[in-house]
C-alpha cells in the first residue's frame, strides 16, 4: 500500500509540474465572467449565519482570519478545497469577501507550490467547481486585481485534470473533474472549441453512472447529479452537440433520477440524511433543481435506493432496507442498516445526523460529529481501534400491509471481533399515520466485557421541542406545526440528552434532543419495545 501511494504521489506530481511550464509560457485572455446563477435568491436564510465567517462557534461568531489554522491538517485542506466559496458566494457579504481573499492567500496552492493533499483529483476538482461557480462573487472580490495569476491559476487546475481524469473509470469522480471542466470552457475563449469533447465524456460518464444508479445511496450526491444535468441542458446551446440529442437523452436521464430523488425526499425539503449525505446539495436547492428538470415523470418511488418509502396519512417514513458499513470516530462503529426519518406534514420530526461536517470548536480545531444514526450503535472502549473487526449481515427485511397497517421487519447480523450480535427491528405504522409501534431485539452469541455496549438512539430535528414526563419512560413531543406526540418505552433506563444537529442549509450548530437506550454486552438478550402517537 505505501508503494501505491508513493507511485500515485509521484505520477501527480510529475503531471504537475507539466502543466505548471505549459502554463507559464501560456499566453492567456482575460476570463469571460459568466454566471451560473448557482444559488437561487431563496436561500437568503443563509444570511442569518455567520456573517463574518463560515465556521460557527458555540458561543459566537468567528471571524476567520482569527482562527489559527497552521499546522491544522484538516482545516488546511478544507481551506484548500475551495468548499467554503460556495457559501461565501452565496452570502455576498463584504465580510464574506474580505475572508474569501484571505482564504485564498492563506492556501499553499495560491503560489503554484506542489503539496500532494492539495492537489489531490478530487481536491483540486472541487477546487475548479468552486471557482467556475462562483465566478460573478469572485469579480466583487480583489482576488482578480492581478487577473494574469488567477486566469493561469484556473487554467492550471483545467490542464492537470484534464490529464489525471483518464487514470479513473467513469462515475461520479470522473463527472465532478469533467462538469468542473465544462464550466471552466465558458471563461476561456481558448475553451470553447473543446467543449463539444467535453460534452461527448460527460454523456459517457453519465451512461455509466445511469448503468449503476440504483446502486448510488447517498442522497446528496444523486441531487449533485440532476443539478450537472439541468446545467447541461441549459449550456448546452453553445456546443456543437446542441442538434436535440443532448437534451433528448439528459431528459430520457432525468425521467429516471427525479422520481428516485422525490422518493428519498423528507420534510423541511431535504432528503434523507444516510450515506453520508447531508440531506441537501452545497451547488443548488431540492425543490428548485426539480421545478427546474424538464420532466414528464412526477412519480415517488416507494423503494428508492435501498430505502422503503411508507406515506401513511400525513406521516412520511423512510427506512433503510440496505447494509451500509460506516465508522466515524475510531471508537465509535454503526450501521446504517435499519435506521429511520419521519416527517409529519413536512415538517421532519425524526431525522438521522449521518453527515460529516466540520466546524470549530472551542480549541479552534476541526470537529468531525460521530455518524449518528437511528438504529443500533456498538461502542467499543479501546484506544487501540485498528484490531477491530467490525462486519454487518442483512438476514432478513420484509414489509407488508393489511388493512390497519404497514409492518416492517428487519434482522441483521454485526460481527464484531468475532463476537456475533443479533439485531431484530419491528415496526408497525398505522394506515391513519397516527401511531407507530417499534420492538428491538438485541441477542448475543455469548457475553462481553463491559466495555463494550451498544444504544439506540432516536434523533428528533432541532424543531422538536422534547421533555420527559413524570411517568418513567415516557416523553412529550411538539412539533412546529403545534402536533402534540407522545412517546412511550417499557425501558426505566432510557434517557433524554441532547445532541449537536448540523443544519445543512446555514451551517449552524443547533441543539436538539434524542431519547437514547444503552445496555452493555453482558447480557445475552435485551427486548425494547417503544411507541410514538398522537
Amino acid at each position: 500500500m505505501e508503494f501505491i501511494s508513493l507511485f500515485l504521489k509521484l505520477t501527480h506530481f510529475l503531471i504537475f509540474q507539466f502543466c505548471k511550464i505549459i502554463t507559464r509560457y501560456k499566453k492567456m485572455s482575460d476570463i469571460n465572467h459568466f454566471d451560473f446563477n448557482t444559488f437561487p435568491s431563496s436561500k437568503i436564510e443563509l444570511k442569518k449565519h455567520v456573517e463574518n465567517g463560515i465556521f460557527r462557534n458555540s458561543n459566537a461568531n468567528r471571524n476567520i482570519q482569527d482562527l489559527k489554522i497552521r499546522g491544522n491538517e484538516n482545516v488546511i485542506l478544507f481551506i484548500s478545497s475551495f468548499s467554503w466559496l460556495f457559501l461565501l458566494s452565496a452570502l455576498n457579504t463584504h465580510s464574506t469577501r474580505k475572508n474569501a481573499e484571505y482564504l485564498f492567500k492563506k492556501s499553499k496552492i495560491s503560489n503554484f507550490d506542489f503539496n500532494y493533499p492539495d492537489w489531490k483529483p478530487d481536491i483540486s476538482g472541487n477546487r475548479l467547481l468552486a471557482l467556475s461557480l462562483n465566478n460573478p462573487f469572485l469579480k466583487l472580490t480583489n482576488l482578480l486585481s492581478k487577473k494574469k495569476k488567477m486566469v493561469k491559476f484556473i487554467y492550471m487546475h483545467v490542464l492537470y485534470l484534464s490529464i489525471c481524469k483518464v487514470f479513473f473509470s467513469r462515475g461520479l469522480f470522473r463527472l465532478r473533474i469533467n462538469m468542473g471542466i465544462f464550466f471552466s470552457s465558458f471563461l476561456f475563449r481558448e475553451q470553447f472549441l473543446k467543449r463539444n469533447r467535453i460534452l461527448k465524456d460527460i454523456l459517457n460518464d453519465l451512461d455509466k453512472i445511469f448503468s449503476n444508479i440504483n446502486k448510488i445511496r447517498n442522497s446528496s450526491d444523486l441531487l449533485e447529479i440532476l443539478f450537472f444535468m439541468n446545467r447541461i441542458i441549459k449550456f448546452s446551446s453553445t456546443s456543437d452537440l446542441s442538434n436535440g440529442k443532448i437534451d433528448k437523452k439528459i431528459k430520457r436521464f432525468l425521467n429516471i433520477i427525479c422520481p428516485l430523488i422525490r422518493g428519498l425526499s423528507i420534510g423541511n425539503n431535504l432528503l434523507v440524511r444516510s450515506h453520508n449525505s447531508s440531506g441537501y446539495s452545497i451547488y443548488c436547492e431540492l425543490e428548485k433543481e426539480l421545478s427546474d428538470a424538464e420532466t414528464s415523470d412526477f412519480s415517488i418511488l416507494k423503494n428508492p435506493n435501498g430505502f422503503i418509502r411508507i406515506k401513511s396519512g400525513h406521516l412520511t417514513f423512510l427506512f433503510d432496507e440496505k447494509n451500509n458499513l460506516e465508522f466515524s470516530y475510531p471508537n465509535d462503529f454503526m450501521c446504517s442498516a435499519f435506521s429511520f426519518e419521519l416527517a409529519s406534514n413536512n415538517n421532519t420530526i425524526m431525522q438521522n445526523n449521518g453527515s460529516f461536517y466540520c466546524h470549530i470548536g472551542k480549541s479552534d480545531q476541526i470537529l468531525f460529529l460521530r455518524n449518528q444514526m437511528n438504529t443500533l450503535g456498538l461502542s467499543v472502549e479501546n484506544n487501540n481501534s485498528k484490531i477491530f473487526d467490525l462486519k454487518s449481515k442483512i438476514v432478513e427485511v420484509s414489509h407488508h400491509r393489511d388493512f390497519k397497517n404497514d409492518y416492517l421487519e428487519a434482522e441483521n447480523i454485526i460481527s464484531i471481533n468475532k463476537k456475533l450480535v443479533f439485531y431484530k427491528r419491528k415496526i408497525s405504522i398505522s394506515l391513519s399515520g397516527r401511531e407507530i409501534i417499534g420492538k428491538e431485539i438485541i441477542s448475543l452469541n455469548q457475553t462481553s466485557e463491559k466495555s463494550h455496549f451498544f444504544y439506540l438512539p432516536f434523533h428528533f430535528h432541532p424543531e422538536i421541542e422534547l421533555w420527559k414526563s413524570d411517568q418513567s419512560g415516557n416523553f412529550l413531543l411538539k412539533s412546529k406545526n403545534n402536533e402534540i406526540w407522545r412517546f412511550e418505552t417499557d425501558q426505566k433506563n432510557a434517557v433524554l440528552e441532547d445532541y449537536d444537529f448540523l443544519d445543512p442549509l446555514s451551517l449552524e450548530i443547533k441543539n436538539a434532543y434524542r431519547i437514547v437506550f444503552f445496555n452493555n454486552f453482558h447480557q445475552k438478550l435485551t427486548i425494547f419495545n417503544w411507541k410514538l402517537y398522537f
